[in-house]
């Protein structure tokens, strides 16, 4: 990791999702590090106090990224203080924990306006500077974005989009110069599980039921900017991870009985 910091700290990086969790650690090791990095999230006090701590190399912008205009603020803003964009990390996301047929089609709908709408809002109108960098745009998904789990339906079709969108970028985009990369995280220890939404819509208030080892925010958010300094294409973090998907490939009806076990 910290080849990565070194390499990383000399860029203009936008990190969204940064009041906790993953986008938090990211931002904060490259803050104090001395990074120019851009803690993007809704909360402006934690955004405050993340600032105290990493230093004023940190931008901090109150922003939610599935309001549009909110994301044109945070390219503008940024490239009002530093005059370029070099990475762009799509961090910020939220979750569900419910039975498809119990669940508000709201929850639905805020599912897909943070975590695909919010990356795709970002993505475009950070492109132009990204093109003149030949900078990165990375998007941080899940292991559901690549199969399906119970009880995380919305989560899961959103993610799916997020990875349709990667390639689809991906194949636009790096023939220009810009590199294009995926991320996804196993089951990590943030708030994002207590943070999940009942079937209502409501917050679910404590952690939901996961499978395999847990890792830590931390650990995850160093592994995470070792493939963004490293410009990888695409990364699975955890083996349980990489195990599910790999099953799935070649026997989808054995992986259906293995995550209803383990999530249903």
């Amino acid at each position: 990791m910290k080849n990565s910091i070194a390499d990383l700290k000399t860029k203009v990086v936008i990190i969204t999702g940064a009041s906790s969790g993953i986008g938090r650690e990211m931002a904060l090791s490259l803050g104090k590090a001395g990074g120019r990095v851009v803690a993007v999230a809704r909360r402006i006090e934690k955004l405050n106090e993340l600032k105290e701590i990493a230093g004023e190399t940190m931008l901090t912008i109150a922003a939610d990224v599935a309001v549009e205009a909110d994301c044109q603020k945070v390219i503008e803003q940024t490239v009002e203080k530093f005059g370029r964009i070099d990475v762009l990390v799509n961090n910020a996301g939220i979750s569900m924990n419910a039975k498809f047929e119990e669940t508000d089609i709201s929850v639905f709908k805020n599912l897909m306006d943070v975590n695909y709408f919010g990356s795709l809002y970002l993505s475009k109108f950070s492109y132009p500077h990204l093109l003149e960098t030949a900078g990165s745009v990375f998007f941080i998904s899940s292991v559901v974005g690549k199969r399906g789990f119970p009880t995380r339906s919305g989560y899961s079709a959103a993610k799916f989009a997020v990875q349709g969108l990667f390639e689809s970028l991906r194949a636009e985009w790096v023939p220009q110069g810009i590199h294009v990369g995926i991320i996804s995280p196993g089951f990590t220890d943030t708030s994002i599980r207590s943070k999940a939404f009942n079937a209502d819509g409501s917050l679910r208030g404590a952690d939901g039921k996961t499978a395999g080892k847990i890792m830590s925010a931390g650990d995850a958010a160093g592994y995470i900017l070792d493939a963004v300094s490293a410009k990888k294409r695409e990364v699975i973090l955890t083996g349980a991870g990489k195990f599910i998907v790999g099953v799935n490939k070649f026997f989808p009806k054995l992986t259906d009985t293995i995550v209803n076990k383990t999530l249903g």
